[in-house]
């Protein structure tokens, strides 16, 4: 990626006696160093004469050599390599090249490069030397390695056995088969793309066609497996008979989404079976020379008659043992016995049995035994003798098994998944017991992944998995959910409040830590807890409720349980859907970008913008990045969040350039994680390369934190996007731990003063004095000083006077769509706006409204959401206003506009206890994160009348005493008090 933009790297100054694009020595040394010694690739030049030029730390690092050797070693060998003489000659003709190639070192060891290398011009098209970049990827060679053999195995089991298997996605019409099923129909493996049903079916014999086609609805429409046995006619036209197995997956309606099936060629049974059907010959020479076992018992006399040969095989016991009465009843498994006797008590009914059961072999191993008992008849019906041929199919068992365990179990803690979890749940329901089910979120396994590695962070699940599982003594059902949470179904309950108690005893179960490599790693988890009937008679319900409780358990901190209950306040609700729907955030087009101008403190033009990210949810409206960027940084969205805003950002640029606009830097919002990975810096060129945009009009902002955090690393990403021409900024400066004297080692072009000091002047003289310290040092060291959060004439004129270069804050403008931003590119020059907040409802009012010198204090609640009944619990506001016709009031919370959502509001005043129905009509943002709302009360006139007498009455004492007695009074202002709540909640 890099290489592309080599020539800006080393372009030369101007006045220097040598251009480099005349010369041949195309970068000396100490330039090279400079750029490559930290590199984590492998970098290096080769000169025209074929030999190794410059190379970084890297390479030494790898091989471990001196340097003379080292050289030795490249030319020698590693450049006479065919495939690497091959592409560097090609990259000499003037053409980049990408490949890869594996080198044998001198101590037998393997190595995987990827190489990427480029010509290098001079002024007359000439290649002078090239430059290369070689990527390790013997870890991932190797990775890809083991899948190739683990995947043989499967495929040498299935060919062993004869037994082929295959998928069907009901929903697509899509079959996939297995190599080994391949090999059984004959048809090509190099056609390997999906079939139809109806394609699949044209594999069975025309005649065995429509019974299939009716055994396999017929299990679709009752849900149910079946076994079946049918020919197949291959693509040679030569016949095998084949004996199926097929699972059925239910989808949450409880109808069949998939189908997997195993297919075993059973030509050889088949061919006995019918062998002894057309000549009625029971002579041993038949049977010996067959790996089954074959059984005739005369059922009038009780006595076997006849025992092949293949019964040894299949059993480890001699065929004479198997003329004793119950011979076969004597080896079956204990567990198996009931089935076993059941089943050979109907062949007396003249019934063809195929059932399936175990024995215990005589060398003490579990088999399982498919048994298929054919019985003859006289000429009055009656049973007189049973043929019984007893197949070992232990191996298609495995099978089986294996595929189960892939698609049921979870490979690393062994736990079942999710589809079992919801099988167990149905079941309990069907017996209308009591059970329990227990969400638990284990947080912080991103970070330990990041920080201590997978590997750890691996073994750190089992051993907590294992945990877990010693602490819940009574019956459980253990899951491995999706993303880090498990679930337990806990049944057999005899105290109403034990899962309460096995929630406390899982939480101080992790008091403790795991000691992994040496590390001590301590868990912390959230628990949600839903009662089977009291929160739910369906899975659906009781799943939803779980989770609910989940997420009110994860907002009352880490290492905290909740048990499901109707009255989740409104904050918690909105949190439950934020975090159920921000993955179909992105694919439904549900994400927006704002833009706040950035305006030159004197001029007051626009001379950049902060690209600022929304969420327009379909309930609630535009929801702010504070409330649903935490949320993805949980669930590992936080990247793929911030690419898309990069991305929107470059395309934007690349439409307003188009439509002739007069374009200002945008500046764009980093987090370090994104830094960390190895693709950032490629994803940064190709999107900008792709949308045709400079790089002069982007700018990333990154947080102190990211410094303090991340030095090392963040360090090189900064270089390197210096080189490439994009500015950083360095936001929420003097929040952090940071100084002016330790940023100046980072190529950082501008700090953005945090709003927490702007918002402090001409209120405290000693951050006044900071900020102008601030401000001087930072001029000093050649870097531009934006202000964030200035609200106010006052803080403007101030950073004016301390010669602050750049202003964002709503005093110009607030956050905007990018149809107003429009507007700014087109007229630059912003005025400053002094009331900005109004309540923007006064002039519509038809009754009249009391204005509160101290605010009501006052419960909120939904009632009806998108037109349904809810039942929710309150949540604390304060009214600033109220009148017959509705009220205003504040909150942190940041509420939709819509008619389809009734909210209730409850408070006292004059000792009347004060309940009235209303809806949201208009919103407005006050500072820091509070909202006040106007609200129009639905209400019938009788009750209007009475609260008209109610506030007329209140209004007469107001004049006396702005705190009347016997009402819900807050004793400070409605911003104050709301924030104080809500840090208390």
């Amino acid at each position: 990626m890099a290489f592309s933009l080599f020539p800006k790297f080393f372009k030369s100054d101007e006045t220097s006696t040598e251009n480099i694009y005349t010369s041949n020595k195309i970068l000396d040394y100490k330039t090279f160093n400079t750029l490559f010694e930290n590199h984590p690739d492998l970098v290096f030049t080769i000169d025209p004469d074929r030999e190794i030029q410059f190379f970084n730390q890297t390479l030494n690092g790898l091989f471990n050599y001196n340097e003379n050797k080292l050289r030795f070693i490249i030319n020698q060998k590693l450049l006479n390599i065919e495939i690497v003489k091959k592409h560097v000659n090609r990259a000499f003709a003037g053409e980049s090249q990408n490949f890869q190639f594996e080198y044998i070192d001198t101590h037998k060891r393997s190595r995987n490069f990827y190489v990427t290398i480029v010509p290098i011009f001079n002024n007359e098209n000439h290649v002078n030397a090239i430059c290369g970049i070689a990527k390790d990827i013997t870890n991932y060679v190797q990775y890809e390695n083991e899948i190739t053999e683990i995947k043989n195995k499967l495929e040498l089991a299935q060919h062993t056995g004869k037994i082929g298997s295959w998928d069907y996605n009901v929903l697509s019409n899509e079959i996939y088969w297995s190599e080994q099923l391949y090999l059984l129909t004959g048809r090509d493996r190099e056609d390997a793309s999906p079939v139809t049903l109806e394609e699949g079916l044209a594999y069975i014999h025309p005649e065995d066609r429509e019974r299939y086609r009716t055994v396999l609805y017929d299990a679709m429409n009752n849900s149910t497996s079946y076994e079946i046995e049918y020919r197949i006619l291959r693509k040679d036209n030569t016949l095998i008979y084949v004996f199926e197995h097929v699972e059925l997956l239910l989808g949450e309606n409880g109808r069949p989404v998939r189908l997997v099936g195993n297919t075993q060629d059973i030509t050889e049974r088949k061919l006995a079976e019918k062998k002894l059907q057309e000549t009625k010959l029971t002579t041993e020479n038949i049977y010996e020379n067959l790996s089954l076992g074959i059984v005739s018992i005369d059922m009038i006399t009780k006595r076997t008659i006849m025992v092949s040969t293949g019964i040894e095989e299949v059993t480890g016991y001699p065929k004479k043992y198997f003329y004793s009465p119950q011979a076969m009843e004597s080896i079956v498994h204990p567990e198996d016995l009931h089935k076993f006797t059941n089943e050979m008590a109907k062949i007396t009914f003249g019934k063809k049995l195929n059932f399936e059961f175990r024995i215990i072999h005589k060398n003490r191993k579990e088999i399982w035994i498919h048994a298929k008992l054919l019985p003859n008849l006289n000429d009055k019906g009656a049973v007189v003798r049973v043929d019984g041929i007893y197949t070992d199919i232990t191996e298609r068992k495995q099978h089986e098994e294996e595929i189960r365990q892939l698609a049921y179990y979870d490979k690393l803690t062994g736990l079942p998944k999710t589809e079992l979890f919801h099988e167990k749940i149905n079941s309990l329901i069907k017996l209308k017991n009591s059970f329990s089910i227990l969400y638990l979120n284990i947080h912080r396994i991103k970070s330990i992944k990041n920080t201590l590695g997978h590997e750890i962070a691996n073994e750190f699940l089992i051993q907590l998995t294992k945990r877990l599982q010693d602490t819940v003594s009574q019956p459980n059902f253990f899951a491995n959910l999706e993303g880090n949470e498990l679930g337990i179904v806990l049944w057999d309950i005899k105290e109403a409040n034990s899962p309460e108690n096995i929630a406390k005893k899982v939480i101080d179960s992790l008091n403790s830590p795991f000691i992994i490599n040496g590390f001590e790693i301590y868990a912390l988890v959230s628990i949600g807890i839903s009662n089977y009937s009291e929160n739910g008679e369906t899975i659906e319900d009781l799943l939803k409720n779980a989770d609910a409780a989940l997420h009110r358990a994860k907002a009352a901190g880490k290492n905290n349980y909740h048990i499901f209950s109707s009255n989740l306040n409104i904050s918690t609700y909105k949190q439950y859907e934020l975090e159920r729907d921000l993955r179909k955030a992105i694919k439904n087009n549900q994400l927006l970008l704002y833009f706040q101008p950035r305006v030159d403190t004197n001029t007051r033009r626009m001379i950049s913008a902060e690209a600022l990210i929304r969420w327009e949810h379909p309930t609630w409206g535009i929801v702010s990045p504070a409330e649903f960027l935490p949320i993805a940084e949980e669930v590992g969205l936080i990247n793929e969040i911030g690419d898309w805003v990069f991305q929107n950002v470059c395309e934007y640029l690349e439409t307003w350039k188009k439509e002739g606009l007069k374009l200002v830097p945008i500046s764009i919002n980093f987090i370090a994680q994104r830094f960390l990975r190895s693709d950032c810096i490629p994803m940064i060129v190709n999107t900008l390369k792709k949308h045709k945009v400079d790089t002069s009009l982007i700018e990333l902002e990154i947080t102190e934190t990211s410094i303090i955090h991340h030095e090392k690393e963040v360090e090189s990403i900064l270089t390197q996007l210096d080189e490439i021409g994009i500015n950083v900024a360095l936001d929420d400066f003097g929040t952090g731990y940071s100084s002016l004297a330790h940023i100046k080692d980072f190529t950082i072009g501008t700090i953005k003063l945090d709003k927490s000091f702007v918002q402090q002047i001409a209120i405290k003289p000693d951050v006044e004095i900071i900020i102008k310290s601030i401000i001087f040092m930072a001029k000093g060291l050649n870097m531009n000083v934006v202000a964030e959060g200035v609200e106010t004439l006052e803080q403007y004129e101030f950073l004016k006077q301390q010669e602050c270069t750049e202003i964002q804050g709503y005093i110009f403008s607030k956050p905007v769509p990018e149809a107003d931003f429009l507007k700014f590119l087109k007229t630059p020059i912003l005025k400053p706006q002094v009331n900005y907040l109004a309540d923007g409802m006064q002039e519509r009012r038809a009754f009249y409204r009391l204005q509160l010198v101290f605010p009501l204090k006052a419960d909120m609640t939904i009632t009806t959401f998108k037109g349904n009944s809810v039942t929710l619990g309150k949540t604390e506001i304060a009214i600033d206003n109220i009148g017959p016709g509705g009220l205003k009031f504040y909150s942190t919370i940041h509420l939709p506009v819509r008619h389809d959502i009734i909210y209730e509001f409850e408070t006292v005043i004059m000792g009347k206890e004060v309940k009235i129905q209303g809806q949201i009509v208009w919103k407005d943002e006050q500072l820091d994160g509070v909202y006040q709302y106007g609200v129009s009360f639905i209400i019938n006139e009788k009750d209007r009348q009475d609260l008209i007498k109610l506030l007329n009455n209140f209004s007469l004492k107001l004049k006396n005493n702005v705190l009347v007695q016997d009402t819900n009074f807050a004793h400070e202002d409605p911003l104050s008090y709301i924030k104080k709540i809500n840090q208390v909640s």
